[in-house]
């Protein structure tokens, strides 16, 4: 079975907005792609309905992922919640796809888990726990994935001092200029 009908751009965005009603902050449209802004506490009802919805059906997970802008621009014109939850779902049937970001506060890095609704979202939250030290309540086990388990920091967010860029010494070289990585 392939595409059913191809929706994107304005008439997806509308029938998005339709089916999720008040439970979105912002919806728009972004290289025809649908773009939803939801709060963490409606983040569980807003998938499964995206999943289950006739005429939207996003029944593929494609991926979770988490974003520090806590340095992004200015100042002046930093986000008020700089840390994200970014979700991308898709629909086979209409070639639809959806983006869903959560913003979250500093002070506040807690969102539902999906795992629930999709699966393949387990392997995505640890790695969010674990990189940028996001909390997904309900998630069965957030153990880190690729860092020893006494490890501290999370070095995906902007404030982690990744000791390897610090200059050092090369093992190989043969004179102190090679070391200091002079030229030659």
């Amino acid at each position: 079975m392939g595409v059913l009908e191809r929706v994107y751009g304005d008439p997806a965005l509308d029938r998005v907005k339709a089916e999720l009603g008040d439970r979105v902050i912002e919806a728009r449209t972004n290289f025809d792609q649908v773009d939803l802004v939801v709060a963490p506490e409606f983040l569980v009802e807003v998938v499964t309905r995206l999943r289950d919805a006739e005429g939207i059906a996003c029944r593929f997970f494609t991926f979770l992922s988490g974003v520090d802008r806590t340095l992004y621009g200015d100042e002046e014109h930093r986000p008020e919640k700089p840390y994200e939850v970014l979700i991308h779902l898709y629909s086979p049937d209409y070639a639809l796809h959806v983006n869903i970001h959560v913003p979250m506060a500093a002070d506040d890095l807690v969102c539902p888990s999906i795992s629930g609704v999709f699966g393949g979202a387990l392997w995505h939250e640890r790695e969010c726990h674990e990189m940028f030290g996001f909390d997904f309540p309900g998630h069965p086990g957030l153990v880190n994935l690729y860092l020893p388990e006494d490890f501290e920091g999370h070095p995906l967010r902007k404030d982690f001092h990744l000791a390897t860029r610090v200059v050092k010494p090369w093992p190989g070289a043969k004179d102190p200029d090679e070391a200091a990585g002079a030229k030659r």
